[in-house]
Parts: structure tokens; C-alpha cells; sequence
């Protein structure tokens, strides 16, 4: 059984606004772009890649110019996150966040991760929340702009990784927000929802027809694992 976690909003919440900062400052430093964190508006289930985008354009800078600057974009915003985030991050873990994955882990469940974040903020971040080593592979938010095409590459990592495929029926995503439960339907995968997020209210989630709906993680540990 593999289980692929969202970062935001599902393990880790109410952070200070590193993440936010660090694209903000890849904006000014290869675009010449001048935002503050304030003005991101809503990301919550987006990519990284695809809030850059549209933080670009209503900055005014050509889609063309977007397209060839992306990589350094990444980059840039990875070493910027690595200058703002706090050492310790585990007060922003998520209810029941940590028991859960040691709940999975002593079950023998794959643990990865689908995530919006930039591969390389992914991992600090997780690194400083102290969940790194729960988690052995995964797909992020520099490898695509729309969430939908990330499922398949973390479960050709996992393949990889644990030397066995992963039917879709044993295959869960989790996530806060309709984005996370869309990106799992759209490959056939199970999906979970847990209301522990900024922006998505149980009934919300609802209305996405999750497999499974909870409030928080805790409810990850009613499932019958085998």
C-alpha cells in the first residue's frame, strides 16, 4: 500500500511565510519582478510552478519570458527558502500529523509524497518540521504546473524505490483541498481529504467525492491496513 501526502495544509499549517517570501524574492532576482507575500493571493492547491505563473503575468511579464526563466526561477526560489525558513518547524504540524505517519510506517505503508512545493523546498521544509525521513520519494511543484500530471511520476518513483508497482486501489493521495482529491481521481487513485487546511471547509471536500473525509489525520487510523 502506498500513501502520497500534500505538505501544506496536510501535515504541516499556519507557518510563517517563508515559502511565500522565497518565491517573491526569485520574482525580483530573475524577472525583475517586485511582489510582496501579501499579494500571492490564494494558493492552496496550486503548484509552485503554477503560482509563479500567474504571479508573473499579472506582474506583467511576457508568458514567453516565463517559459525560458522557469528553471532558474526554481532554483533561485529554493536557495532563497533555504535563507528564510525557521530550523524548527514542528509547532506547525497539522493535529495527529506525526502519530499518523508513525501509525503508517509501523504497518509497512510506502510513504511519498504529491506536492505543489518546489522539490528542494519540499524536503528542507520537511527536514525542518523533523518528517523527512517518513517519506522516500515523490513528485513536486518544479516537475509541473498542473497538479493532474504528478501522480504518475511519484508512482513511477515508488516503483523504483520499493521495487514493486502499486495498484491504484492501494494507492492513496491526501490532501486539504479539491485540488489534491482531483489530481488522485484523475488517475484512478484512492483519495482522503482532511479539513486541516486555510482554505477548505469538510463541506467543501465533501462536494469533491473523496474516498475518504476526515477532519484531521487521526482519521487516517480507522482504515482497515493490511
Amino acid at each position: 500500500m502506498l500513501f502520497l501526502f500534500d505538505i501544506d495544509g496536510t501535515l504541516l499549517r499556519r507557518m510563517p511565510p517563508a515559502h511565500r517570501q522565497a518565491l517573491c524574492d526569485a520574482a525580483l532576482e530573475v524577472f525583475g519582478a517586485s511582489l510582496g507575500p501579501g499579494e500571492m493571493g490564494l494558493t492552496a492547491g496550486m503548484t509552485d510552478t503554477a503560482i509563479a505563473r500567474r504571479m508573473l503575468l499579472g506582474a506583467g511579464v511576457p508568458a514567453r519570458a516565463i517559459d525560458a526563466g522557469l528553471a532558474d526561477f526554481h532554483v533561485v526560489a529554493a536557495d532563497a527558502y533555504l535563507r528564510h525558513v525557521p530550523d524548527d518547524l514542528t509547532a506547525f504540524h497539522t493535529p495527529h500529523a506525526l502519530e499518523t505517519l508513525d501509525w503508517l510506517r509501523d504497518r509497512g505503508v510506502a510513504l511519498g509524497l504529491v506536492t505543489g512545493n518546489i522539490e528542494r523546498i519540499a524536503w528542507v521544509k520537511l527536514a525542518a518540521a523533523r518528517m523527512g525521513d517518513y517519506f522516500a520519494c515523490g513528485a513536486f511543484g518544479d516537475e509541473a504546473a498542473e497538479r493532474d500530471r504528478l501522480p504518475p511520476l511519484a508512482l513511477a518513483r515508488a516503483r523504483q524505490v520499493f521495487g514493486r508497482d502499486f495498484a491504484p486501489e492501494e494507492t492513496y493521495i491526501i490532501g486539504d483541498t479539491p485540488a489534491d482529491i482531483r489530481c488522485g481521481a484523475a488517475h484512478g487513485l484512492r483519495t482522503i481529504a482532511v479539513a486541516t487546511g486555510p482554505a477548505h471547509a469538510l463541506d467543501d471536500l465533501r462536494d469533491c467525492a473523496p474516498d475518504h473525509l476526515f477532519a484531521d489525520l487521526s482519521g487516517v487510523r480507522t482504515l482497515r491496513i493490511y
